[in-house]
């Protein structure tokens, strides 16, 4: 399918993916000229957080290619990056920030295999809450995995959710909500980036994007 042009379109897909930009636009904006945390777990954090804006741009870039399956399997990379981007702030050991830090070799490779999965680091964030860890950005990680993990799950490893949208096509309405829970993604991994700034200026305006991209964000989590 060939790349659509989206700045004028009546489609809710391309719509979405405008809106979607924009949110990106903001966040760039808001973070561009910031100076960050430059210690080994502030680098660290830094580096995963970078990493997880780059599998949400190359979502959008899939879905807008008309490759959703493809798109989709991106979203389980996307938030283990950010999972481990705020595991690495909040709740990593001084030797697992070492191991991470290590420059690339077969050694520091396999030193690194060790590390928690994403249930281990979203597990130890939780045990830190209300010890500067936000009981929110927790919440928003575990209610995520909860919601979303077995279908991210199938996606990446060839299972039922790809066949069957291979087969039977993929529905619009699936493809907004993942556009959003990717965005809403990339808005905690902004709010984590800010986080590492420490600087108040950035903060507070990244805690107003909800209201001001709700219409391309998953429903804020009611306490």
């Amino acid at each position: 399918m060939p790349e659509k042009d989206t700045a004028h379109s009546d489609d809710p897909l391309d719509q979405m993916l405008t809106r979607s930009d924009a949110l990106m636009e903001r966040l760039t904006e808001l973070l561009d000229e910031a100076d960050f945390d430059g210690s080994p777990r502030g680098e660290a954090a830094l580096g995963m957080c970078v990493v997880a804006m780059e599998h949400a741009t190359a979502l959008r870039a899939l879905m807008a290619l008309g490759l959703p399956t493809s798109a989709v399997s991106l979203m389980r990379l996307q938030f283990e990056a950010l999972t481990r981007a705020m595991w690495l702030i909040y709740a990593a050991s001084d030797a697992a920030i070492e191991k991470l830090s290590a420059p690339l070799t077969l050694e520091t490779e396999q030193a690194a295999k060790n590390l928690p999965s994403a249930k281990e680091m979203i597990d130890q964030i939780g045990k830190r809450v209300g010890q500067g860890v936000p009981a929110a950005a927790h919440g928003m990680l575990t209610q995520f995995k909860d919601v979303s993990w077995n279908a991210m799950n199938s996606f990446v490893h060839g299972g039922i959710h790809p066949l069957r949208r291979s087969a039977d096509g993929f529905p619009a309405h699936l493809a907004l909500q993942v556009l959003r829970n990717s965005n809403g993604l990339s808005t905690m991994t902004g709010m984590t980036m800010a986080v590492l700034t420490g600087d108040e200026s950035i903060v507070q305006p990244m805690s107003k994007i909800q209201p001001a991209f709700a219409d391309c964000l998953p429903d804020l989590i009611k306490p």
